[in-house]
């Protein structure tokens, strides 16, 4: 197509402009107060494109004026650059007292069809309903340049893309041929990690050399990264291959510390004095993999656990964990006569999980799980406490994490399903089917970090009886503060609880939270009713620390025999959900 003729327009109407000057017998090159007076301005050639819009292109050339050369010829480039025409050209006729200018256009071809090339992962066909320039209508060219500058943004928004146009063409017969490269990804580069192997990062992605740069798979990939643990800052920049279509992405990393022990001593009325010590590493030797040892003792409780867990034990991501433990803690229940009886429950088991990942954020989950469960002391007076049983537990899940940060989220949403069935394979005493339903959601009410966090949790028996160590029991720092976990009301088959959380910031490193709790459980027989819930409120602060986030909060329950709230203490890491 002639869009550029303008050029040789140009000469022809100096060639004319000549010729007219000497058919009047004016000496114009000599005396400009001797030019042709323009006595008419005349619009020719358009058949679709408005005359007015053309004439307001029209702003140096006036009638009344002398002719003047340099106005007329700007004036045909503004009518060009409308981006109508093809073709503009100024002619003269001979009028009384002057002359006549008139400007004559070839008008773009209509627009029959807008046609892409090279893209091959998104339907590009779409941002026609995106463009100026639509079929039916005279092409316009600068309509036409701005939706060619405009198509790698609206990809890059839509569908995570990166591209470029290489290539565009506009035939007589109204056809635009628009061609795209897409950007691929040449290499993948790590910065910044001292002790976390390459090999960790990268599996995260689900992005690798030679694919198509695709941002959404890129962030995906991020969050996952970061969703690990071992990173308090991620961050991603692109450098230019030899080729224009390639790129190499370096993925940034600040690691955090991911190992830490703790201990402390503690007393409580039903426990009396403890220690304990926790060793932790969420990281082990930059592998990616956990492991863990508690180890509590007190005067009438002791709890041995040592924990390991690989996220990948196949390329498809399967997880594995396990765990081993020996736990005797004090119990207590009232007998027939409503009196006390106290005692001790000692459980010695380990459980193995495999995970399997579906997707950027939905996990599934198998576990097995076995435990030998025997009680001592005066409590064994009762049937329920007489003799010891055996679990052997099959526990199926799926969880779904959305949420932004792994220990302090500000969007998102996070859902837990999970059923246990108890069987009598390999010596399994107990026979039943319950079900846990956890659900959390985040809300970033105002910039800053003011969190508004939500969760609503339940569960309850589905067929059999549960042995009294698999009874839900609520209260306590991670369910219902102000309450002692698995008091009288907050213990059974059946069970549920609501939190809510106002999460904002104090000073650096320091967060507090208003919270208020509801829930309640109920035993075997009882039906779920709502309006039974007991609920508590208070106050806490999170702490970041080298060790972790800390967690202090105080809770008010409501004491029934009392008949007055009173508040409770609780010391945790981590957020409560």
């Amino acid at each position: 197509m002639k869009w550029n003729k303008i050029i040789a327009v140009k000469m022809v109407f100096v060639l004319l402009f000549a010729v007219l000057l000497g058919a009047v017998g004016i000496g114009f090159a000599q005396d400009d107060g001797n030019a042709p007076i323009i006595k008419a301005i005349v619009v020719r050639g358009n058949n679709k494109i408005d005359t007015e819009l053309i004439q307001t292109a029209i702003q140096k050339t006036k009638l009344e004026n002398p002719i003047v050369e340099q106005d007329i010829l700007d004036d045909m480039d503004a009518i060009y650059h409308l981006g109508y025409f093809y073709d503009v050209t100024a002619n003269f006729e001979l009028t009384p007292g002057g002359v006549k200018i008139i400007f004559s256009v070839d008008e773009n071809p209509v627009v029959r069809d807008i046609v892409f090339k090279g893209a091959t992962r998104i339907p590009i066909h779409e941002f026609k309903q995106q463009m100026q320039v639509r079929p039916g209508e005279v092409l316009n060219v600068n309509a036409l340049l701005d939706d060619v500058r405009l198509l790698p943004d609206w990809v890059l928004m839509e569908y995570g893309i990166a591209l470029r146009p290489t290539d565009l063409k506009a035939d007589d017969d109204g056809i635009i041929e628009i061609e795209v490269a897409e950007t691929v990804l040449k290499d993948i580069l790590i910065d910044g990690n001292e002790k976390t192997m390459d090999h960790v990062i990268l599996r995260e992605l689900s992005v690798s050399p030679g694919d198509i740069l695709d941002m959404n798979k890129i962030n995906n990939s991020l969050r996952r990264i970061l969703m690990l643990g071992f990173f308090d800052e991620i961050s991603r920049s692109f450098d230019d291959g030899e080729n224009p279509d390639e790129t190499i992405m370096t993925i940034h990393v600040t690691e955090s510390k991911t190992g830490a022990a703790t201990f402390g001593a503690g007393y409580s009325s039903v426990e009396g004095i403890f220690g304990f010590l926790d060793v932790a590493e969420e990281n082990f030797m930059g592998r990616g993999q956990r492991i863990n040892a508690y180890l509590e003792i007190g005067a009438n409780r002791r709890v041995y656990e040592l924990g390991f867990f690989e996220p990948y034990i196949d390329s498809q991501g399967t997880s594995l964990g396990a765990n081993l433990y020996n736990r005797k803690a004090p119990i207590s229940a009232l007998d027939g006569n409503n009196e006390k009886l106290e005692g001790e429950r000692s459980t010695t088991g380990f459980d193995l999980t495999l995970g399997r990942r579906f997707g950027d954020f939905t996990t599934g989950r198998l576990t097995l799980k076995a435990q030998n469960i025997g009680y001592q002391g005066a409590i064994t007076g009762l049937p329920a406490y007489a003799n010891g049983y055996n679990n052997r537990i099959i526990g199926l899940g799926l969880a779904t994490n959305t949420t932004d940060h792994p220990f302090n989220p500000s969007e998102g949403y996070k859902n837990d399903i999970y059923i246990e069935l108890g069987t009598s394979l390999l010596g399994g005493d107990s026979v039943f089917s319950k079900i846990e339903l956890d659900h959390s959601r985040y809300y970033e009410v105002r910039e800053g970090g003011y969190i508004f966090a939500l969760r609503g949790k339940g569960g309850r028996l589905l067929s059999g009886t549960l042995e009294e160590s698999e009874l839900f029991r609520i209260g306590g720092s991670e369910s219902l503060r102000g309450y002692n976990h698995g008091a009288d009301g907050l213990t059974g088959d059946k069970m549920f609880v609501m939190n809510a959380e106002l999460r904002f910031p104090i000073i650096d490193k320091v967060q507090g939270v208003a919270f208020t709790d509801w829930g309640k459980a109920w035993e075997d027989g009882e039906e779920i009713n709502l309006t039974e819930l007991l609920n508590s409120y208070g106050l806490g602060v999170r702490v970041d620390t080298p060790i972790g986030m800390l967690r202090l909060d105080y809770g008010f329950g409501y004491n029934e025999e009392e008949d007055k709230r009173q508040g409770q203490f609780y010391f945790g890491f981590g957020q409560t959900f």
